[in-house]
């Protein structure tokens, strides 16, 4: 369409969506034509090379402003379905199957905090050099995780940090093995359909081995468990008694406007009676009154603070964030529904059936015919009646609630798919406009964005005692991302291929080009050789000196792996 602007250079079939015909060409309108039509298959949901060229006017500062913008939004983005959506419907799953704590780690919290990671890898492959991300971010990851992350946590631990050796053994053991057999992928050359279904296997190898190691634990803590229900429902029962003696509204009317904040603020002589009556169902007159309780138990227990309470609490960083991802915040409160039980609103699941039938058929089925959103449409606004019709109260979330948390975890996954499409565009962009290699993209931009949240939580449970178990988090999470993520990755690059896919790691015609996934695989190899060496012979004891030199190790790769990405794309060519 732009084309006919301006007298052309060159033949139209010379052109090819790469930096140098960009820079070929002054004219905005031939550029903006090259982004619209060569560009067009190098992008999932969203071409940047449009934005830059033909909205911007290929001014690279204020695409880099932009750009940058809607890149800090996504990471968010996917950060904030994972914390605020994904995680909390996880954690009911393991309380409705009474999942133990251990096996919850290396399953469903697991996925919970690899999930990000899993469908990034799983987007990525659709793209050209897909393998080349899926490599940098995650094997970046785990490299970044395992040296600066273990040295945050020896950092701020109060206490020293002995392992545990079986389970030493285990964690890092299980990675250098993960690791190992993508190497040995490499050695041989290809990736069938059985290489990518045995890392899917190794995982459920290593969760088996954690239910056996674990087994008297996880059968200890079960009995533990349903002792603790018994009794509660004891409890629960006999306050029933006691709170029937008086009128069962007097309690809710108690709340009135000018005494609510002084109330909430300590707790009342019902907290007690009025918190195991909200979590005991096996009685049906329990399950009536903790119903009619449930508002009065919130206020109660929750230390009310104000809006601009909350407001003044939080750092400048926060603020900035909060007012920048407000509008994504919005978006998914009227796309997902709240999981937490105590956070239902009628209004809120009411809605969130229309807008989110919309998004989900968009994002599953790319973009399809009307008809397909009208049958959307039809089956949104039939659940929003549905849940109108069935939900008791403001307040009070349905019998079947279960069901809308399940529908929360398959929603959630795919706004962290579509957020993972628009994150790789993002990068797919900067890989045209600066030509640095993908490998090195996903090295370092998609495996710092993904893991500097992890970091704060880990420093975080450092900082409360728990650093054995925010070093235990770093590695199963790893292995869940390695294992999972390049199976579910790979088995979609077979499924495309109809037949293996080729992988010549270790190939000597291809070394150049392969020449930054070798670099990260073996470092983050030798990272965690290095790792295993070091603290069994200091009896299984991490210190400040191990992590400072892991830290280093990883220091001076990220400089020559850099050095040498800028050097190939800018002064090389």
């Amino acid at each position: 369409m732009y084309w006919h602007l301006t007298e052309a250079p060159y033949e139209p079939k010379n052109l090819s969506c790469q930096k140098s015909q960009f820079m070929q060409t002054s004219e905005h309108s031939q550029q903006c034509f090259i982004a619209q039509q060569y560009c067009q298959h190098d992008f999932l949901y969203f071409n940047y090379s449009i934005l830059s060229y033909c909205w911007l006017n290929g001014s690279i500062m204020t695409t880099l402003i932009v750009s940058g913008f809607v890149g800090y939004q996504v990471y968010n983005g996917i950060s904030e379905v994972i914390k605020e959506y994904l995680i909390p419907s996880l954690e009911a799953v393991k309380v409705r199957f009474e999942i133990s704590e251990i096996m919850a780690g290396v399953t469903l919290l697991a996925f919970g905090n690899g999930a990000g990671d899993v469908l990034t890898a799983l987007v990525a492959s659709s793209y050209p050099g897909g393998i080349d991300y899926n490599i940098g971010a995650t094997m970046g990851a785990g490299f970044f995780l395992c040296s600066i992350g273990v040295y945050l946590i020896t950092k701020t631990s109060k206490s020293q940090i002995k392992m545990e050796p079986v389970h030493f053994w285990r964690n890092v053991g299980f990675q250098i093995i993960s690791i190992f057999v993508i190497m040995v992928f490499g050695v041989i050359g290809q990736i069938s359909y059985f290489s990518s279904i045995s890392l899917t296997v190794l995982y459920l190898i290593l969760v088996s081995l954690v239910y056996y190691q674990e087994r008297d634990k996880i059968l200890k803590s079960r009995k533990d468990s349903l002792g603790e229900r018994v009794q509660t429902v004891n409890e629960a029962k006999y306050d029933l008694e006691i709170a029937q003696k008086f009128d069962d509204m007097k309690l809710l009317y108690f709340w009135d406007k000018k005494s609510e904040m002084e109330l909430a603020a300590k707790p009342v002589k019902w907290a007690t009676p009025l918190i195991r009556l909200n979590y005991v169902s096996g009685d049906a007159r329990v399950k009536m009154l903790a119903k009619k309780f449930r508002s009065a138990v919130k206020l109660t227990m929750a230390n009310i603070e104000t809006q601009k309470q909350k407001w003044d609490r939080l750092s400048m960083h926060e603020k900035v964030r909060a007012i920048i991802i407000y509008p994504l915040q919005m978006i998914l409160k009227f796309t997902l529904p709240k999981p937490q039980e105590d956070q239902f609103d009628k209004n809120q699941a009411i809605i969130f059936p229309i807008p989110g039938s919309v998004f989900f058929v968009s994002v599953v089925f790319s973009f399809p015919p009307w008809w397909v959103y009208f049958l959307a449409l039809m089956c949104g606004f039939g659940i929003s009646i549905f849940i109108n019709t069935t939900t008791p109260s403001q307040r009070t979330p349905p019998n079947y609630f279960f069901y809308i948390q399940l529908y929360c975890i398959l929603g959630s996954l795919v706004w962290i798919f579509f957020l993972s499409g628009l994150l790789i565009d993002f990068l797919q962009f900067w890989a045209i406009i600066t030509e640095l290699n993908k490998t090195f993209l996903g090295f370092s931009l998609i495996a710092m964005g993904n893991v500097l949240p992890d970091c704060i939580t880990l420093v975080q449970l450092a900082e409360e005692g728990y650093a054995i178990m925010a070093l235990n988090g770093i590695y199963f999470g790893q292995m869940f991302t390695n294992l999972i993520g390049f199976s579910v990755a790979f088995l979609k690059q077979n499924f495309v291929n109809s037949g293996p896919i080729k992988f010549n790691l270790f190939s000597i015609i291809d070394i150049e080009q392969n020449a930054f996934k070798l670099m990260v695989i073996l470092a983050a190899f030798l990272n965690l050789l290095f790792t295993l060496i070091m603290v069994v012979r200091n009896h299984y004891i991490i210190t400040k000196f191990i992590a400072k030199l892991l830290t280093i190790f990883y220091s001076i790769f990220f400089i020559l792996s850099s050095s040498s990405a800028f050097y190939h794309a800018w002064v090389k060519k």
